[in-house]
C-alpha cells in the first residue's frame, strides 16, 4: 500500500453544486478530517452526512487585515498542522492549482519543508465558463489572464481570439472583506488596458456562473461603459470578450441553470 502524503489537496468544485469526486470523497472518508475556507452549505451538510470533522479556517479573514498575510497565516496553520496529524487534507474551491495562490504557495512551501503533497483535481471555473459559452477551444483558441497579472504586467492581447479575464474583484481587492465595495475607478485600470486592443464599441461581458446557488448569469456593455457593469461585479465574477463568434446578448442579466 502507498504510504500517504504529508498533504492532501482536494479540489472541491465550483459553487454549492457538490462536485466533490468519489475519488475525492473516499479520501474524506478515509482520513476523516478536512481543513477549509467557508465551506458552502450543501457541502458542509454533505461531509457532515460523511461523519468527516471540518475545521474551518476562514476566522483568519478578519476585516481590513492584507490578503497576502491572511494567505501565509492559513498556508502556516495547515504547514503546522502536519507536526500533529498526517494526512492534512486541505479542501479548495475548483481546481486546487488552478488560480488559488493559497493552494500555489501552500505546495513550494511544503517542498521546501521537504513534506510531500498530492492533489486531487476538481472542476475548475474555467471548466465552467467554457460549458456556459459554448466555446469550441480547439477551434477558436481560448486566451485566459488573471485580471489583476494581466493589469500588473500588462500583458499583450490579441483580439481575434476569445478572451477569459477571471477573477475580475481580484483587481479592486488588497484587503479582506474589500469585495463589496464596487467602485468603478478600481477596475478603470483594467478598462483602460482592454482598449489598448479592441474598439470601444466592442461586447464585454461579466459572467457569474455557479455562484453559491447552481446559477448563471451575464451582464454585457460596449467597452466604452466598463464602469456601467462594475456593480453587477461579485467575488466569483469574470470577463468575457469575443470578436469573432457572438458575445452573449446584450441584456442587463440573464439567469439560468
Amino acid at each position: 500500500m502507498a504510504r500517504e502524503p504529508d498533504i492532501i489537496l482536494l479540489g472541491q468544485g465550483v459553487g454549492d453544486t457538490l462536485q466533490l469526486t468519489i475519488e475525492s470523497q473516499r479520501v474524506l472518508s478515509r482520513v476523516g478530517k478536512v481543513y477549509a475556507l467557508y465551506l458552502p452549505p450543501n457541502l458542509e451538510k454533505l461531509l457532515k452526512s460523511m461523519r468527516v470533522e471540518y475545521v474551518d479556517l476562514g476566522a483568519r479573514f478578519t476585516q481590513g487585515r492584507p490578503l497576502s498575510e491572511v494567505y501565509l497565516d492559513v498556508i502556516e496553520s495547515v504547514l503546522e498542522s502536519t507536526t500533529k496529524e498526517r494526512p492534512v487534507v486541505l479542501l479548495t474551491p475548483g481546481n486546487p492549482l488552478f488560480l488559488n495562490v493559497i493552494s500555489r504557495v501552500l505546495v513550494m512551501q511544503a517542498k521546501e519543508r521537504g513534506l510531500s503533497v498530492r492533489v486531487y483535481p476538481g472542476v475548475s471555473q474555467l471548466d465552467s465558463l467554457i460549458n456556459y459559452l459554448g466555446l469550441d477551444v480547439g477551434s477558436f483558441g481560448l486566451q485566459v489572464f488573471d485580471a489583476r497579472r494581466l493589469v500588473a504586467r500588462k500583458h499583450r492581447i490579441n483580439p481575434s481570439v476569445p478572451l477569459l479575464v477571471l477573477q475580475l474583484a481580484g483587481v479592486a481587492a488588497d484587503e479582506a472583506g474589500t469585495l463589496a465595495q464596487r467602485d468603478p475607478a478600481d477596475y478603470a485600470p483594467l478598462a483602460k488596458h482592454l482598449t489598448r486592443f479592441y474598439p470601444t464599441g466592442q461586447p464585454v461581458t461579466v459572467l457569474h456562473v455557479n455562484d453559491g446557488e447552481g446559477r448563471a448569469a451575464h451582464s454585457t456593455s460596449p467597452l466604452s461603459g466598463f464602469a456601467d457593469l462594475v456593480p453587477s461585479i461579485r467575488i466569483a465574477s469574470h470577463l468575457f470578450i469575443d470578436a469573432v463568434r457572438q458575445s452573449p446578448s446584450a441584456q442587463p442579466a440573464k439567469e439560468g441553470v
